[in-house]
């Protein structure tokens, strides 16, 4: 029997195709319906108005697309013999604001997302806590703010650095709002402060906590979360950061990726249409984003114990979030202890209408890798093509060869499918971009 579901509050919508048998579900097909065509307005467009039209493809990740729409241009530039030389400084400032934006992603789907779908499942009626999560988050725009003059759809990077030249004020702002965040996430969230979290060992370290966090984790054991939503145990990481490095793990096993491995193709659909397509590496589906991140990096042991105990389950695709959010968190202090005010914010570039060539910008965006590539003649688009994460983990395909997603579903009912196929973190309007 195929069963329609609308699916909501992923950031636009989706819709699930669901074939079950005695309650539960055999297989699934997605269809993202709201075709918003930003490629093809950036075509024939000059080149520099992409940064002001990509941080627009979403109000969750405007930074992301804005990162890899500038390492795209200074990547085009070096690939016709004009190499840019970014400061520390410049690299620094950018990487906090992304790792910003992460740290809110995650804060947004923790109080809108996961706790209000898990009190549902359990039948739980339960005053909301979105309030949290819009407090947190406004806090967080704030640190952005500093150095992006805005959030969302800042502009603020360019070819050669950023638009900004700080002072320590500015720093020390900074620093400030970071610390504003921790104290109310420790206090309202954690229950602990952030250091003993990611001190943490056990899963049975949450049970002395009384707090938002372990309350996800209480309720993804009592919903037998960590039995369910099983994806292929592949990851992929293609995005260069100081945070995490490009990689792809069968399992716990490390190999070595280029982004110029990934391909497209027209997504399963047969019950609807969709306007997105399905993301593969060497023809593979593999799962990108948080947990990617988390099995990579040496930085949170847990992490990799919940896999070794419950594999790539839903338990542990949701509980990686928290622990990234914690630790770029910590993080991000440290990045803005590092930055020499004194080194210059952007160096002048060749004049982009003397530029003709091919560029590629790899961004991990907080749902996973982000691929921007472009073709320019003359320093006007000629063509501009973006993958975002959602096509890695939610793309449609067949019951024979099912994306991440669509795999995870298998075996639940329709009520834990949902909640299975949110822990992804799904973005419909970049995926229909």
């Amino acid at each position: 029997m195929i069963t329609k579901q609308l699916i909501e509050q992923i950031e636009g919508e989706a819709t699930l195709f669901f074939d079950t048998k005695d309650g539960l579900v055999e297989s699934s097909t997605t269809s993202f319906e709201n075709f918003r065509g930003v490629e093809n307005i950036l075509k024939n467009k000059p080149l520099f108005d992409a940064l002001v039209i990509t941080p627009r493809v979403c109000g969750i990740c405007g930074h992301a697309h804005l990162m890899a729409t500038v390492r795209a241009i200074e990547d085009l530039y070096k690939n016709s013999s004009h190499k840019i030389d970014i400061s520390d400084k410049a690299q620094k400032i950018r990487e906090f604001t992304l790792i910003m934006e992460i740290v809110q992603n995650h804060l947004k789907w923790i109080y809108f997302t996961a706790l209000p779908e898990l009190f549902k499942l359990k039948n739980i009626d339960k005053n909301s806590t979105q309030l949290k999560g819009a407090y947190g988050s406004s806090i967080i725009s704030k640190a952005i703010s500093v150095f992006a003059g805005q959030w969302p759809h800042s502009s603020y990077m360019v070819a050669g650095g950023i638009t900004c030249d700080p002072t320590y004020v500015d720093i020390l702002q900074a620093k400030d709002y970071v610390d504003q965040f921790i104290s109310f996430f420790e206090k309202e969230s954690l229950g602990v402060d952030i250091d003993k979290f990611l001190a943490f060992e056990s899963c049975k370290d949450f049970n002395n906590l009384d707090s938002d966090v372990s309350t996800i984790e209480k309720l993804l054991i009592e919903l037998k979360m960590n039995e369910k939503g099983f994806a292929h145990d592949r990851f992929i990481i293609l995005g260069e950061h100081s945070f995490t490095k490009p990689s792809k793990l069968i399992q716990t096993r490390k190999y070595a990726v280029n982004s110029k491995y990934v391909t497209t193709e027209d997504s399963y659909s047969p019950n609807s249409k969709s306007y997105a397509k399905n993301a593969l590496y060497k023809d593979e589906y593999y799962e990108s984003g948080v947990l990617s991140r988390m099995m990579s990096s040496k930085l949170s042991p847990i992490v990799k114990n919940m896999h070794r105990r419950y594999k790539d389950s839903a338990y542990t695709r949701s509980m990686a979030r928290i622990f990234e959010l914690v630790y770029l968190v910590k993080y991000s202090k440290t990045l803005l202890d590092s930055i020499n005010i004194f080194e210059p914010s952007c160096v002048e570039v060749t004049n982009i209408s003397k530029i003709s060539g091919t560029g590629v910008g790899v961004v991990e965006a907080p749902r996973g890798p982000l691929i921007h590539r472009i073709d320019v003649e003359n320093g006007v688009i000629k063509d501009y093509e973006i993958i975002t994460p959602t096509q890695f983990n939610i793309g449609s395909s067949t019951k024979q060869k099912p994306t991440p997603a669509q795999k995870a579903m298998v075996g639940s009912t329709i009520a834990e499918a949902k909640f299975i196929f949110k822990t992804f973190d799904v973005c419909s309007v970049c995926t229909t971009h």
